[in-house]
């Protein structure tokens, strides 16, 4: 068993990412083939089109709504809905609403 008591930690914010985007490891990959993050985005945060060779990500929306783009399809998710990138999947994300957006991030590594 492991706990992480960190909820007074900041996070960062990733390289590719802006806006105020920022990232806390809630989970982190040490020891795991997975990790398991916070990530808030105020207005106008988001991450720059990307894809990962060996990772699969699933992003579960807490609060607020987030805009995802693949070059192929636009779509925005709203709390309690859920989307999963493939390895491979290219992915843009961006926040064009008012609130702050709070979503959950689970990477698994391939």
């Amino acid at each position: 068993m492991n706990i992480w008591k960190n909820a007074a930690a900041t996070g960062i914010t990733p390289p590719n990412h802006f806006g105020g985007l920022n990232v806390l490891d809630i989970v982190p990959f040490k020891g795991n083939n997975f990790c398991i993050q916070l990530s808030k985005a105020p207005k106008g945060g988001g991450g720059d089109l990307h894809h990962h060779e060996d990772w699969a990500q699933a992003f579960y929306m807490v609060k607020g709504e987030m805009t995802f783009d693949t070059g192929n399809e636009r779509f925005t998710l709203k709390p309690g809905e859920s989307v999963l990138f493939e390895p491979g999947d290219p992915h843009y994300t961006v926040n064009e609403a008012d609130q702050q957006a709070e979503y959950l991030v689970i990477t698994i590594q391939q």
